[in-house]
């Protein structure tokens, strides 16, 4: 091989891996289920703008066996384990649809975003007497 074409089989190899480094290492070919990370036993402290800071607290995360797409939330808003709430997942979106909990006593509305290994919900409740917002943070230890 003479000097040209062994310089150009090298910029053809030096080419072809630059090439190939310029695909993103975020890329997402759908193989992963978005509500896995969502999934397990989490600690809670939220913020309110009447009652205040409160937490952290246990609240659990599980799979929705009615709807592929959601995940229920156990013990949302620290209203007991057998309190849940429905959420929407959508990649590191999260969404809580407009929904009553406790006997219908509550309603509650909110969405939020999975980022760093916690998610953050911002909410709303609603118990026909106080309209309170919320900031969650959920995370684990």
């Amino acid at each position: 091989m003479n000097k040209i074409t062994r310089f150009l089989t090298f910029l053809l190899i030096a080419s072809a891996l630059f090439l190939h480094s310029c695909i993103p290492d975020d890329f997402d070919d759908n193989t992963d289920d978005p509500i896995e990370k969502f999934l397990g036993n989490w600690k809670c402290e939220e913020t309110g703008d009447i009652n205040g800071y409160f937490g952290p607290f246990n609240v659990e995360v599980v799979k929705n066996p009615n709807n592929s797409a959601e995940v229920l939330i156990r013990n949302f808003n620290y209203q007991g384990i057998n309190i849940a709430a429905r959420a929407i997942i959508a990649g590191n979106s999260i969404g809580i649809p407009k929904q009553l909990i406790c006997d219908d006593t509550i309603e509650i509305i909110g969405s939020g975003t999975f980022r760093n290994g916690e998610f953050i919900l911002n909410y709303s409740t609603n118990d026909g007497a106080d309209l309170e917002n919320i900031k969650a943070r959920f995370f684990k230890r």
